[in-house]
């Protein structure tokens, strides 16, 4: 050992932190690194490296040496120095607490280089768990995580790459029977998902991504980087939605995201909503397809094509003449020219605010679908919106930068007014549907305000910029979003529990739990059921969980998969009439 190291080391060689009586036991030694659990002591991380938290610069990861720790009573810090030109070495923090340790590092940058991920255990550490949770939402299935067994082997990321609810927190939690340890990130950073990988029980990968080269997040000379805080915490006899949502409390009572008790709620957004799309699928004859990046424009046609003026109005004469208590209605995907082209279709609604008028008058909510990141290839978009002039991301579409103040001003403001202005030629609507939202931001896309870069910040700074313009519009208006995301979670009004295609009521309920934990004080909706099968199931559930429903067919019903579509019968209205009034929160009379 060097005589510096061996001199900041000093006696004994192994520092040690505790988070509480029976918490986290984490032991340092100059060349490796343990955590075990309270008392009895149970190993839980091995590691080769004492450097818990590691820079990826400019494509490779230096080789670290502990050269200095310091201890006060509520901080303890370790310098590592790096064979590197780029970087001065850095500095890891651990501050421990009552029943959780935070961690961080910092490194000053000695000449212009590139940050491409940072490592979370080195290479080689093991896990002496059993699986993780990593939460995302999975069709046809009510298990909100996938079967990542770390025995077996397994590789998983944060990254919204599975085309679902998006963005994911940034956070994993690794379990043994019914012990749990969870690990995430209490800060937004410029990063797109935290990937792991593990090959029986041995970390290959386990790092938080800035983007791979040429595409990391650039370092200045002078420029001292400071990563999020990574919060590690344990727990006994907990789901994984009592873990997430524990970690929800705490960012509430550090500051750090609003308070879900100070949001003002209206009675309708309780009520339940009839969307038009399930209607427009069975009349089209379609089944959609699972997943957003196959749900293209040309497969969706047929359905977008039944959404007109006559379908809304058949809507809400068989919504009124069967006293269903239902007085939103949204118009899907169909109302539009195109994806991305936000104007009313010609043809199918020659008098887009004449239809929203009348609607009105009969005492009805109208709120549409939107999608701020879509862009159809055949929507006539100006070439000044479109990043780049034109710019294709890694899925072939177009896509407009809201990161530049010239879309903020000039496209995204004007079309929130001209969406809920009761003005002269604005659309007087009630309330958006947001939709195909996920895997948009990756570490090419071109962004004119670096400040909005990471998967993460961009859709927090996005959503608050529409609904903010939404809300100076009209103070009412309503986000039905899908997001299990805390720091977006006081900008989603309804949380969906989003696109489910089988009978299966349970991918509502478990969806609902991973919404409740991850997203704060936003009130679930339980998406449609496309099919009838269940569907007294389904509103049993909602009523359970607390959560709105949305109704999906009102015209047409089809029983399960392998039935054919007939025109809804008094049988399944009544199912409907008292599936609503008895989820209803404040039933209308």
């Amino acid at each position: 050992m060097p005589k510096s190291l061996r001199k900041a080391m000093n006696s004994p060689r192994t520092h040690t932190l505790r988070s509480g009586d029976g918490g986290l036991l984490v032991e340092i030694h100059p060349d490796r690194l343990t955590v075990h659990r309270g008392e009895p002591s149970e190993l839980l991380i091995t590691s080769p490296s004492p450097a818990l938290i590691f820079p990826r610069v400019n494509g490779a990861v230096p080789a670290a040496e502990l050269v200095e720790l310091r201890q006060s009573d509520d901080l303890a810090s370790f310098h590592f120095r790096l064979a590197s030109e780029d970087v001065d070495g850095f500095t890891l923090f651990i501050e421990p607490g009552e029943n959780s340790m935070v961690l961080w590092m910092e490194m000053p940058v000695r000449q212009t280089c590139q940050l491409n991920a940072l490592g979370i255990l080195p290479e080689g550490a093991g896990l002496n768990f059993y699986d993780v949770v990593n939460f995302r939402n999975r069709h046809r299935t009510d298990r909100t995580w996938p079967e990542l067994v770390l025995g077996l082997g397994c590789e998983t990321t944060t990254r919204s790459d599975d085309w679902q609810f998006a963005p994911h927190p940034t956070a994993f939690i690794l379990r043994k029977n019914s012990f749990s340890l969870f690990a995430g990130f209490q800060d937004l950073q410029p990063t797109f998902g935290m990937d792991l990988k593990v090959e029986r029980n041995v970390v290959k990968r386990w790092e938080l991504d800035y983007g791979g080269p040429p595409h990391g997040l650039v370092l200045h000379p002078g420029e001292i980087f400071r990563s999020g805080r990574l919060r590690l915490f344990s727990s006994n006899e907990k789901s994984p939605y009592e873990v997430f949502s524990y970690f929800g409390k705490t960012l509430v009572e550090n500051g750090l995201i609003s308070d879900p008790a100070a949001k003002r709620r209206y009675d309708w957004w309780k009520e339940p909503i009839y969307c038009t799309w399930n209607d427009q699928t069975l009349l089209a004859n379609q089944e959609a397809e699972d997943d957003l990046i196959n749900q293209t424009a040309d497969k969706v046609n047929p359905i977008v094509a039944k959404l007109d003026e006559d379908l809304v109005r058949d809507a809400v004469s068989v919504i009124r003449a069967e006293e269903l208590p239902v007085r939103t209605l949204i118009l899907d995907e169909g109302w539009n020219v195109a994806r991305g082209d936000w104007h009313p279709h010609p043809e199918r609604f020659p008098d887009f605010r004449g239809l929203i008028d009348e609607l009105h008058s009969q005492g009805f909510k109208v709120m549409v679908w939107w999608s701020w990141a879509e862009i159809a290839d055949n929507a006539c978009i100006p070439e000044w919106q479109l990043a780049r002039g034109g710019w294709r991301n890694r899925h072939s579409a177009r896509w407009r930068d809201y990161s530049d103040p010239r879309i903020q001003e000039e496209y995204l403001k004007p079309l929130m007014r001209r969406f809920f202005s009761s003005e002269p030629g604005c659309f007087n609507l009630d309330g958006i549907k947001t939709d195909f939202l996920a895997d948009k931001i990756h570490p090419e896309t071109p962004l004119h305000d670096p400040a909005w870069r990471g998967e993460e910040i961009y859709f927090r700074k996005l959503t608050e910029l529409f609904y903010t313009e939404m809300r100076n519009n009209k103070p009412e208006a309503l986000h039905l979003g899908c997001s299990g995301h805390y720091w977006l979670a006081e900008f989603l009004d309804l949380n969906r529990t989003y696109d489910v295609h089988s009978t299966n009521w349970l991918e509502h309920e478990e969806r609902a739990r991973m919404l409740i934990a991850t997203a704060p004080g936003a009130t679930v909706s339980y998406d449609m059921m496309i099919f009838s099968e269940n569907t007294d199931k389904y509103y049993e559930s909602a009523r359970r969980l607390g959560a709105t429903v949305e109704i999906g067919n009102v015209l047409v019903q089809k029983e399960n998969l392998f039935s054919p579509v007939r025109k809804a019968d008094r049988d399944f209205m009544e199912v409907i009439r008292s599936g609503c009034r008895s989820t209803c929160c404040n039933p209308m009379a």
